[in-house]
């Protein structure tokens, strides 16, 4: 009887082990996504002030 009990209980734990996994892959892409992102961003930023400080056009003191 129990032996029964755990098997009919397989599909709802291999659901929620792939829902579980799933969501951390996800999760993961999702941060790594983001810091290339702020590292785009900065990079953009560095090139920005590097060009205008070698135009002579630096911020004003």
């Amino acid at each position: 009887m129990n032996e029964t009990m755990d098997r009919s209980n397989w599909p709802l734990l291999l659901i929620e082990g792939v829902l579980v996994f799933g969501g951390a892959l996800l999760f993961g892409w999702w941060q790594l996504r983001e810091i290339d992102r702020d590292r785009r961003a900065a990079q953009k930023k560095r090139e920005a002030e590097a060009a205008a400080s070698k135009d002579g056009d630096g911020p004003a003191a």
